[in-house]
């Protein structure tokens, strides 16, 4: 089979690999479709060997002998979480918070291949109406549905975006669909600002205009009730918790690595709640999965290149770029 393995900077190699050797209570999965996710963008610019490739979906060819309610020739999509089952964390349903996580990520196989392999509990079998496209986009759809129920948004917020890449155009139409009063977003790129044009009440170009002082004069000077920072940087992070109001609650959702200063005083002065959100929860990615399935999300339209796998490299750097929706590559 064929991989796309990671040997530098900004620098994979497709190479032909032996096919995984299955665990009794693993399945092989053909590839169809793996999503590049954002997380993936950090360690490839700096050449960290990583597991890469976790929005994935497929058709089962072999099973574990110890499997049982699976066959080969299913439609499967699989929850990425290598989570213990057994820590703390687990049992409270915080899987995303597993203390033996990055052990068993770093163990786990990925899907920029002919073929990956996975434990059999964490498969979902693709109803017929959802393609293998759309299945690609369960994982950032339940990442999405985890950060919108951590921030418990209510019938009738007002709600700001900052960032609209794959996750953060989730956001919007999952805080859509949970009956947000307005939406109100800032972008850079024009083309994930016209993909959203649609879905918000306005999104603010943030090349050309203050994106914070139009968000306050949208609420009339007080405020979303909830931020939701969905693009890891240091400005939307600082923008994030100074345009949040009094009493409201900032979702921080995007991956940053740099530092941020924020004036504490104000945070407690304000009442602010300030959350991080980590991958999804127990159940999540099945409600993620059933959303796409009925029609309630349109993640279709959010995939804007669909490439093969020899043309990875200039798949992560369009990714990198920051332009358009979700990037899939095709084993």
């Amino acid at each position: 089979m064929r991989e796309a393995i990671l040997e530098g900077k900004r620098k994979f190699v497709v190479r032909d690999v032996p096919e995984p050797v299955l665990d009794e209570d693993e399945v092989l999965i053909k590839v169809r479709y793996c999503g590049i996710c954002g997380s993936d963008l950090i360690t490839y610019v700096e050449g960290v060997p990583a597991r890469y490739g976790h929005e994935y979906a497929g058709e089962i060819v072999e099973v574990g002998k110890g499997v049982k309610g699976w066959k080969t020739g299913d439609r499967v999509a699989a929850e990425c979480i290598g989570s213990c089952g057994e820590c703390y964390w687990c049992i409270r349903g915080e899987m995303g918070l597993c203390e033996n996580f990055d052990l068993a990520w770093s163990q786990s196989t990925g899907g920029f291949a002919t073929y990956t392999k996975v434990k059999c509990n964490r498969l979902h079998q693709l109803p017929s109406q959802v393609s293998y496209e759309q299945a690609a986009l369960a994982e950032p759809t339940a990442v999405a549905l985890h950060a919108v129920r951590l921030s418990g948004m209510g019938l009738g917020d007002v709600v700001a975006v900052l960032g609209l890449g794959p996750i953060g155009q989730l956001v919007v139409r999952l805080v859509k669909i949970a009956g947000a009063r307005a939406i109100y977003a800032a972008e850079v790129s024009q083309s994930r600002i016209e993909l959203a044009r649609d879905i918000v009440d306005e999104v603010i170009d943030a090349n050309v205009g203050d994106a914070a002082a139009r968000i306050h004069e949208l609420t009339g000077g007080r405020g979303p009730d909830v931020v939701f920072e969905c693009a890891g940087a240091v400005s939307t992070t600082q923008q994030a918790i100074a345009m949040a109001r009094k009493g409201g609650t900032v979702l921080l959702v995007g991956v940053g690595i740099h530092p941020v200063e924020m004036l504490a005083g104000s945070v407690a002065l304000r009442e602010l709640t300030i959350k991080g959100s980590m991958v999804f929860g127990a159940g999540e990615y099945a409600t993620a999965l059933n959303l796409i399935a009925d029609r309630k999300i349109d993640v279709a339209s959010l995939i804007t290149s669909v490439m093969p796998l020899d043309d990875i490299n200039e798949a992560f750097e369009k990714a990198v770029s920051g332009e358009g929706g979700k990037i899939l590559i095709k084993p």
